[in-house]
């Protein structure tokens, strides 16, 4: 709700129009009387006032020498004119003066009425435009970072902004950045100790790095960083004024800078980085095509145990080397065969030896570890889904990761990830074993159970399909119990459990278990028990 404030030199007009009036219509809820100019002021001064309504003659200062004061100090105050009669001068200083109305006396309660609500609707409209104004700014100040990432992660990936709508979203955004002078890519990769950070330890690493980062560099140049799709941190630098020294010298800086990061990372952090460098171009020219060739020349290069430092204009010259193929992994036996024979001792050395050959031969080179991880994922996907399972099932999460493509960029990522998918797919298969020796235990002892008299372990291992041999070490394996002792167990107790709670003969008794001869039977039993069948008998009785 708004506060008004009538001016005039002649109070009864001022109290009639403040007392009779129902003000409350147009929003108001305080009217403030003043019969001076300068009352006026000394009201506004010390009040929330809203809209002012004023006579344009009085004596001292007019009403328009009061708007003019209040517009120098109270600028979203609105002024309505009240004159006897109309005058162009008038009219053109009040319009100068941004008057909200000029009305001419006498006028009804209705027009002061609607000019007022006119007046307090502008207020109330201005209000609500800088409140959203200040919540958008509210809002981009909290989301600076973010949307500094986003900007020049666009910018990276080739969106096209004009040049002047950039220059304005960095200026909004606070980025020093400025076109036409010069920058740089600097990509950076986090490697060997970083490799056991999981989840929220991970952001922690890279942000202590670009603080780092920003603390080696501020003296010299402006960072704007993102961290890339690839998992890389993109640094683009320019420096904080003309360089003097030319694009050599800028080089030589940034290259000096650079290694003092990676030993700064090493001592303060235990971990390494490898760093490449791009050429330099005026800002914002080639910034895609740039970043798409220093990603192309840094996914070339392959950090084992050392760090790299790398510029786009010498790293195919340094690192040149005849390209072949690998060895290990293709000679026989290969590792699909040693997955399906479940060699498991022998598929460790084949992998220990593809691995050693990358590390000693091709430690620099992305497509030879590309080249292996397909191969690896190959052999895989073959053995699972030839053993009836899905890769989804069997690798859980790191399926997962598999379908985003290969994330490695060491050699030690790929051999630390497939020694992981193989100690998985060993179990799984040790389990399905397991499980297939249990379900065949259980064929063997419902085939038991229901045709005791008959069984043998010929007949056993027909019915389930198996040699009587294997099945008998399968059997054994599986309980710790031969078949023959599992069935000859069976019959005695069978016997005996018929000896106590049947009056069937003991010649009976023999054939329904399968002895052909009773006499046998007596003595297989006598030998279990130290007394014959008859006699057991006898006992209980």
């Amino acid at each position: 709700m708004h506060q008004l404030l009538i001016v005039d030199d002649q109070p009864d007009l001022v109290d009639d129009l403040a007392d009779m009036i129902p003000w409350e219509q147009a929003g108001i809820i305080k009217v403030h009387k003043a019969y001076s100019a300068q009352e006026a002021l000394e009201i506004v001064a010390v009040n929330p006032v809203g809209v002012i309504i004023t006579d344009i003659r009085m004596p001292g200062a007019s009403g328009l020498d009061l708007i003019e004061q209040v517009r120098a100090t109270w600028d979203k105050i609105r002024c309505i004119l009240l004159s006897g009669y109309e005058d162009f001068d008038y009219a053109k200083r009040a319009l100068q003066n941004r008057v909200t109305d000029y009305l001419l006396k006498p006028c009804e309660d209705e027009e002061l009425i609607g000019a007022v609500q006119r007046a307090v609707k502008d207020i109330e409209a201005e209000w609500e435009a800088i409140s959203s104004y200040q919540n958008a700014m509210q809002s981009i100040r909290q989301n600076r970072p973010a949307l500094r990432n986003h900007l020049l992660m666009d910018l990276l990936e080739g969106s096209r902004v004009p040049e002047d709508e950039l220059a304005e979203r960095l200026e909004l955004l606070e980025v020093p950045v400025q076109s036409g002078r010069p920058y740089c890519l600097m990509l950076l990769r986090l490697e060997d100790y970083f490799d056991r950070y999981r989840g929220s330890d991970v952001p922690l690493m890279e942000y202590a790095v670009f603080n780092m980062a920003e603390e080696l560099f501020a003296d010299t140049f402006h960072l704007w960083q993102v961290k890339d799709k690839h998992g890389y941190m993109v640094f683009l630098i320019q420096p904080k004024s003309e360089p003097g020294t030319g694009e050599a010298g800028l080089k030589d800086t940034a290259e000096n800078k650079a290694s003092r990061l990676q030993h700064s990372v090493k001592q303060f952090l235990k971990g390494t980085v490898s760093v490449l460098i791009s050429r330099w171009h005026p800002f914002p020219q080639e910034l895609s095509p740039l970043y798409d060739e220093s990603v192309v020349q840094f996914r070339q290069h392959i950090g084992s145990d050392r760090e790299l430092l790398l510029t786009i204009a010498d790293s195919p010259e340094q690192r040149a080397q005849s390209v072949n193929s690998l060895t290990h992994l293709y000679d026989p036996p290969m590792l699909v065969h040693l997955l399906e024979a479940g060699q498991w001792n022998a598929l460790d050395e084949k992998m220990d030896a593809i691995f050693d050959e990358l590390e000693q031969k091709w430690s620099h080179s992305h497509e030879h570890i590309l080249e292996t991880y397909f191969m690896i994922v190959s052999a895989f996907s073959y053995s699972i889904h030839k053993s009836k399972r899905l890769m989804s099932e069997l690798m859980g999460e790191e399926y997962r990761k598999l379908v985003s493509g290969p994330q490695f960029h060491t050699i030690q990522q790929l051999r630390d990830w497939s020694a992981g998918i193989l100690e998985t797919y060993k179990r799984t298969m040790a389990e399905e074993a397991k499980d297939s020796r249990s379900s065949l235990v259980r064929q063997v002892q419902d085939y038991v159970h229901h045709h005791l008299g008959e069984a043998s372990l010929q007949s056993i291992a027909g019915h389930v399909f198996l040699n009587p041999s294997y099945l008998s070490k399968v059997y054994k394996l599986e309980t710790g119990e031969g078949i023959s002792d599992y069935l000859f167990r069976l019959k005695m107790e069978q016997a005996t459990y018929k000896l106590r709670n049947t009056n069937e003969k003991i010649y009976e008794i023999a054939e329904g278990l399968g002895y052909l001869k009773t006499s046998y039977f007596i003595k297989l039993f006598k030998d279990k028990y130290g007394m014959t069948p008859q006699e057991y008998r006898d006992r209980l009785a």
